[in-house]
């Protein structure tokens, strides 16, 4: 009975962020876990639906778009950098205090798209260079490693505005990056017998179906639907953590 829940939850999710960045897992965790899947699995099962989706989802956002590839082998590495050292620094803080700073932040972001109708709608000149924004993709990587909600909203917004890329590229790039991210927290959570087919299988299969779906709405209705969905869902998702809900 699982697999009638599992299935339409996951493909929602992956839907609405594949459209926004918002993160899936907002969505899906509380899910799993009342379920009665424990939080690691849960995790386990996110990050691998997300390995899953993510490469589907950028390829339908960047098909014949101009790709800065020696920024998102730069960002990779650094975020997978980032990635291992979020495993050892988590461990000390208390995450209920680091989600409610994370979702102050995530409001921020939220606000300063609002507030700036036009960003990401063309390109425009890089306001940072290449070896800065790939720097700051390290904290995303950490915080990518023990969450990730969200962190599509932090990376699309460095892309557009530090590059002067559009939203809508920015949101693909991302997806290609986050790829790469995914797959390693799917090895560290295999290697330590997190996996469970009964909530991975059905759950990837109705993520990708979800991502293939959203993420061609996304591409073909362009910059306001992308921006108003992450104004709505980064929104629901900073008033989440922020509040602690």
């Amino acid at each position: 009975m699982d697999f009638l829940i599992v299935l339409p939850v996951a493909f929602l999710a992956s839907l609405l962020s594949s459209m926004s960045g918002a993160g899936s897992a907002m969505l899906t965790t509380p899910v799993w876990l009342a379920l009665g899947f424990p939080l690691p699995v849960a995790i386990a099962s996110n990050q691998l639906n997300g390995a899953a989706w993510t490469l589907l989802a950028a390829r339908n956002y960047l098909k014949g778009r101009r790709i800065d590839w020696a920024l998102i082998r730069a960002m990779i590495l650094s975020g997978l950098a980032g990635a291992y050292a979020g495993t050892l620094i988590v461990r000390g803080v208390d995450p209920r205090l680091l989600q409610r700073v994370i979702g102050g932040i995530i409001l921020s972001l939220v606000v300063v798209v609002a507030l700036n109708p036009d960003l990401g709608r063309s390109e425009s000149e890089p306001a940072l260079s290449r070896r800065v924004t790939a720097a700051l993709a390290f904290p995303l990587g950490v915080y990518e490693s023990f969450f990730g909600s969200g962190n599509g909203l932090f990376t699309s917004l460095l892309l557009a505005k530090g590059r002067g890329q559009t939203l809508v590229v920015s949101l693909g790039c991302y997806y290609l990056i986050a790829f790469f991210w995914n797959c390693f927290a799917v090895a560290v959570y295999s290697s330590a017998g997190l996996a469970d087919a009964r909530l991975m299988l059905p759950s990837t299969a109705g993520s990708v179906a979800g991502a293939y779906l959203g993420s061609r709405i996304g591409r073909h209705k362009g910059h306001g639907w992308v921006r108003g969905l992450f104004v709505l869902l980064g929104g629901v998702l900073g008033l989440k953590l922020a509040l602690g809900l």
